[in-house]
């Protein structure tokens, strides 16, 4: 493919490359990091492309207008030259969409790739998502600072274990030996998932772990429980605590919107601001102050992109009435 005359509309507007920013897969992501290299005095106008394909890709059916595009390039251009700043969309799901930030997206994708080597531990920064293909073909996608522990090597047929600790979402791969399915284990402080093939989302965070099954069957195993093993089925959300003995479970319409963070984008709906504060310190590693009594109680609702903690600070401007600074790595956000 010839993508060196591309401009930035270009590759908002091309298959293969809305494919890669939207749903990354081996030959995508290969393609275009290796593009990157090579080309890397585009960065700029890749990194703006994606930002139009994110947008655009926020409410399914809606396309941008041409006046929507024209707003969002004025807001590229003032955010070069001053504060991010907030293009709102009517209509949209997404309340707002900071403008591109100039940066080498070779280094805001780096540790974006799919590793094929196998390890024993695969561990995630502050702000990096990594892509793991295991020894027995299960894809996963590991959330910022997040590590996967597993055996250098399995042999066929024989157990499939890893161990958790932060967040991942598994697509299990179906293996069979002896003509009888061979499950998959992932272990966590609070519980033991266990399954055959299928799409779930695990994180261990915040003293529990939360489970959301999007396809496919799971049990799960309670630690230092006597209670039978848990069924989910598909749209099945689990919240359990070892250490309080509480279990919790509900159904979801959604089960994608749990996890878009795999996509570089976060689902809200009606969630508190103490809650996306709390979401802030887990995945960038800064600690976020809630100044004013009621300041953590304001409901965010919409979709951001989450791959730039600049963008997600201006986001939250956009749609609530507080302003946020970051300083001394530290991040405060009080109401106007």
């Amino acid at each position: 493919m010839g993508y060196e005359d591309f401009t930035t509309d270009d590759f908002a507007t091309d298959t293969y490359f809305c494919r890669w920013v939207l749903k990354p897969d081996i030959q995508t992501d290969a393609f275009w990091m290796e593009w990157l290299s090579t080309n890397a005095n585009r960065s700029r106008e890749i990194q703006q492309a994606r930002r139009i394909v994110l947008v655009a890709a926020m409410e399914p059916g809606n396309d941008p207008t041409e006046q929507t595009i024209d707003e969002l390039w004025q807001g590229i251009e003032q955010r070069t030259q001053s504060k991010p700043k907030i293009i709102a969309f009517t209509g949209w799901r997404m309340a707002g969409l900071a403008a591109a930030s100039i940066l080498l997206l070779l280094s805001a994708f780096i540790g974006y790739r799919y590793v094929f080597e196998a390890a024993k531990t695969y561990e995630t920064a502050n702000g990096e998502i990594r892509r793991l293909q295991l020894p027995d073909g299960t894809m996963v996608t590991l959330n910022a600072n997040s590590s996967l522990r597993m055996p250098s090597s399995w042999s066929h047929g024989g157990a499939r274990e890893a161990w958790l600790t932060g967040e991942a979402f598994f697509k299990v791969k179906k293996q069979q030996a002896d003509g009888h399915p061979v499950k998959f284990t992932v272990h966590t402080d609070d519980v033991d998932v266990e399954v055959k093939g299928t799409e779930f989302n695990v994180n261990t965070r915040q003293d529990k772990t939360r489970v959301i099954l999007s396809e496919g069957d799971i049990q799960l195993r309670l630690v230092n429980s006597k209670k039978e093993m848990l069924q989910m089925k598909p749209g099945d959300l689990v919240d359990f605590s070892k250490a309080k003995q509480a279990l919790a479970i509900r159904k979801v319409t959604d089960t994608r919107s749990w996890y878009s963070w795999k996509d570089n984008r976060w689902t809200f709906e009606s969630t508190p601001l103490s809650e996306v504060a709390t979401l802030i310190t887990e995945t960038y590693g800064f600690p976020v102050r809630l100044e004013g009594d009621s300041t953590g109680n304001q409901k965010v609702t919409g979709i951001i992109p989450s791959d730039n903690l600049e963008d997600i600070l201006a986001s939250l401007e956009s749609i609530l009435d507080v302003t946020t600074e970051q300083k001394d790595k530290q991040i405060r956000i009080q109401p106007n």
